[in-house]
């Protein structure tokens, strides 16, 4: 996206040249215009649950539980599958995080054309995620399924000490 949005500002041939947001905007745009007619799949398809189930028993360190966290960029909300492994990491001085997945499924503009909620991308993450703690036998933490949040509370908060 970063070169599509440069040559549209350096070679688009627009007067004034678009500011960042307005060109992500046409970009945003123009590809779902383009997946319209069938000429970009603007979605890999999804990681499917036994690939999932093998990363997570490929982990060196023991998993503690299997998260799902959202998270943004200038693109908009996706969530992160992770693997809550137990060893000491950067956000906790018992645990770490070791991604498996993201989950997006468009961008911010679904927000300002009424598209969501639902978030399919945390329906998604829901079946997922289960799938693969109730595999390796332990728990699923999803703080806030319903709605895109990124100060709320992780699964190592709940542990004592």
């Amino acid at each position: 996206m970063i070169a599509a949005i440069r040559l549209l500002r350096s070679e688009g041939g627009l007067d004034p040249s678009p500011d960042l947001h307005e060109a992500q905007v046409m970009f945003s745009e123009r590809s779902a215009w383009l997946a319209g007619q069938g000429l970009v799949d603007l979605e890999s398809p999804p990681v499917q649950n036994h690939r999932l189930i093998e990363a997570a028993r490929a982990l060196s360190e023991p998993v503690g539980a299997i998260e799902a966290p959202w998270d943004g960029d200038t693109q908009g909300w996706f969530v992160v599958l992770v693997a809550i492994v137990r060893r000491p990491g950067r956000h906790h001085h018992r645990f770490d995080e070791r991604p498996l997945t993201s989950i997006r499924h468009g961008s911010d503009l679904r927000v300002i054309n009424g598209q969501v909620p639902p978030w399919p991308e945390a329906i998604e993450a829901l079946e997922k995620g289960e799938a693969v703690a109730r595999s390796l036998g332990v728990p699923f933490h999803f703080t806030s399924p319903d709605s895109p949040d990124i100060d709320l509370p992780r699964w190592w908060d709940s542990q004592v000490g």
